[in-house]
């Protein structure tokens, strides 16, 4: 015997993050495009691809590289510009997301976001610390005189 199945799918724990975060979740419906799900929240449009492994991936590691097709599924999608591209990684072990922005030439993980509540578990804060060059700013800096 193998033990309890899971309650919860990999989309529904993906969604409560979300949310906890403060996001509307959207599931896709269209079987043919390469990303799970859409987010909202205010200004911001997400389009997610989850991607459940069973090994822990490197701390330096190169997503394009290693995930290629969900890479280009996602650069590949038919909206624009301003529609930020996430893939969404859980390990089998780590049961938390770790979640990379998908640009056009790069890859990203996000470590840290304060506004959302959201802290990698791969954070790592003493090598920020001592960054050479730090900036702070707030959503209202980016988003003009409209929510000041």
């Amino acid at each position: 015997m193998r033990g309890k199945k899971p309650s919860a799918t990999i989309a529904e724990e993906a969604q409560r993050c979300a949310e906890k975060m403060g996001y509307h979740w959207v599931p896709n419906t269209v079987a043919a495009l390469p990303f799970d799900a859409f987010m909202f929240l205010k200004e911001t449009i997400v389009a997610v691809r989850l991607k459940k492994v069973r090994y822990a991936v490197d701390d330096n590691v190169i997503i394009e590289k290693k995930f290629p097709e969900d890479v280009d599924g996602l650069r590949s999608l038919p909206l624009p510009p301003h529609v930020v591209r996430e893939l969404w990684l859980r390990t089998q072990n780590e049961r938390a997301w770790r979640r990379f922005y998908v640009l056009p030439d790069t890859t990203a993980e996000i470590e840290e976001n304060t506004f959302e509540g959201y802290r990698n578990k791969h954070y790592r804060e003493a090598y920020w610390k001592k960054a050479p060059y730090q900036i702070e700013f707030s959503r209202t800096d980016l988003m003009g005189d409209e929510e000041k």
